[in-house]
């Protein structure tokens, strides 16, 4: 339901967000409607309950808490989790971009916050509120100053506005940084409103020392600037 002082553009960005879940087949790694209701004054959602939260949360709590990661983001996280575990997130989190994209949606805010845990450790992709269907010509451009979760936002998404299913291969790129930081944040310690000009000089996040080498290539080609260069989701899924 959306909160009681919810503005008229929540109420149209969940119509919208139900639009493109109407669209959808049931997918293992997708959240899955069940149902709504918009005939009546409060408009009702209905998806399928999903009992272990989101995966950014998911990932810290399996470090209980005496975790060190924070004060020193090279310190190796400890966790509960193998590195098996954490490839099958990462596998499943494409599995379900490779259907959405397949579909058409681009997602434009993929994010371990956006992916919620389920019975088996099964990941579902969520929150549809900023997805666009772009069925006609697969880019989405963002005429207005909409708040952006920069850290996430590909390059060409920060500078000209411009999505495509491959913007939502950059954020991926950024997904797998908090899966194998287990919940780290992205560009620690760095200012936000300085990561666009960062990105355009050719920065990109620096390898965490516990982070497998061949694992830090498949970001980095995630976050290259020629979006042809950077793997599709089905491709995406077959590294992990």
């Amino acid at each position: 339901m959306l909160k009681k002082n919810a503005t008229e553009s929540d109420k149209r960005d969940l119509m919208k967000e139900l639009d493109t879940m109407k669209q959808l087949k049931p997918h293992p790694y997708v959240i899955k409607l069940l149902g709504c209701v918009t005939e009546s004054e409060q408009l009702l959602v209905l998806i399928e309950y999903v009992p272990f939260g989101d995966l950014l949360g998911y990932l810290r709590k399996s470090r209980g808490l005496k975790d060190t990661y924070f004060q020193d983001p090279e310190v190796k996280p400890q966790t509960n989790l193998t590195s098996q575990q954490l490839m099958k997130f990462a596998w499943q989190i494409a599995d379900g971009m490779s259907y959405l994209s397949s579909k058409s949606i681009i997602h434009r805010d993929l994010a371990a916050r956006n992916v919620l845990v389920g019975h088996k450790e099964t990941c579902k992709v969520t929150d549809f509120g900023m997805a666009r269907d772009v069925q006609q010509e697969n880019i989405y451009e963002r005429k207005t100053k909409g708040r952006l979760p920069v850290k996430w936002t590909a390059y060409e998404a920060l500078m000209y506005g411009k999505y495509t299913t491959k913007s939502d291969v950059w954020s991926y790129g950024v997904l797998l940084y908090e899966i194998f930081t287990i919940g780290g944040s992205p560009y620690p310690r760095m200012d936000g409103r300085k990561i666009a000009n960062l990105l355009q000089d050719g920065y990109r996040m620096p390898k965490p020392q516990h982070v497998d080498e061949e694992l830090y290539q498949i970001m980095m080609k995630c976050w290259k600037n020629d979006l042809d260069a950077r793997p599709t989701f089905t491709e995406l899924k077959k590294s992990a």
